[in-house]
């Protein structure tokens, strides 16, 4: 007979936060797996006095791992949440959990995500809320992509009240070494070959999460490193940035001026090496 629900994690290097994380998703459950990417911090010495069942595998990215623990998992548990190792569920979100988990109208669930910079919440910070993290078994996997990866399902959603609070916990300089890194895997997205795989398409309809992604696409239309300016602009008035303050209108400039130039740098490094092959 299967288990009602577990909890998911994926951590690396992550115990400034798990702990507070482990806390809040344990007034869900007691069955917390950890897929841990070989930690040499104390992550995986607080998840175990958290009674966490660990497994250690090798990040090759993350919808890899995020479908390799779904699959290991189908058969034993009816319903799953994942979440990142920094994002605390608040008690307006546990409740609501709690509540579907007893009384489902649906298969899977969106939840909103309350983001974090330098370990100040923003209320705009203009990136898409909603994210798709509680399904039963089978219903849902991770798309195909190698950055901005989020999970599909064919089924009906629901939405959960609350919030999970992605709490950023890194430093400007961590913070800018960590978009380096995303700023590669998204150049490389735009010309990987993606036309016959499972991914979130862009669309103009009532999903946030498709909404999100089609104005991303047309973004990508606009003239390379100029689309920066029109997306620090966007952002920050017609999303709303300056109400966060000093705070908000940083996000904005990093975000965009740092952020979305390096990806532009690199789709003109990927170009220029095409060229000379």
């Amino acid at each position: 007979m299967k288990k009602k629900i577990v909890i998911i994690f994926l951590t690396f290097n992550s115990d400034k936060i798990i702990s507070k994380s482990l806390k809040s998703a344990k007034k869900i459950t007691k069955d917390i797996i950890i897929v841990d990417s070989y930690s040499i911090d104390k992550t995986v010495e607080i998840c175990k006095q958290h009674n966490c069942k660990v497994f250690y595998r090798k990040f090759k990215n993350y919808s890899n791992q995020r479908n390799w623990i779904i699959n290991k998992l189908t058969k034993k548990y009816t319903w799953q949440l994942h979440l990142d190792a920094d994002e605390v569920l608040d008690n307006k979100a546990i409740n609501s959990i709690n509540h579907c988990l007893k009384r489902s109208n649906f298969e899977a669930y969106l939840i909103k995500r309350k983001d974090y910079f330098l370990k100040i919440k923003l209320n705009f910070s203009g990136l898409n809320p909603w994210h798709l993290r509680l399904f039963k078994s089978n219903k849902a996997f991770c798309e195909d992509k190698l950055y901005d990866q989020h999970f599909i399902t064919s089924v009906p959603t629901g939405k959960l009240n609350g919030f999970m609070h992605d709490i950023n916990h890194m430093s400007l300089s961590k913070w800018k070494k960590q978009h380096l890194i995303w700023s590669k895997l998204e150049a490389k997205n735009n010309f990987n070959n993606i036309s016959n795989k499972k991914i979130l398409k862009g669309n103009f309809n009532l999903d946030q999460r498709t909404r999100t992604r089609f104005f991303k696409n047309c973004y990508y239309k606009f003239p390379i490193k100029i689309r920066v300016y029109l997306l620090f602009l966007y952002r920050l008035i017609f999303k709303l940035a300056f109400l966060d303050g000093k705070i908000g209108v940083l996000f904005c400039y990093y975000q965009a001026f740092w952020f979305r130039m390096k990806v532009d740098e690199e789709i003109q490094d990927i170009v220029k090496s095409k060229n000379y092959k």
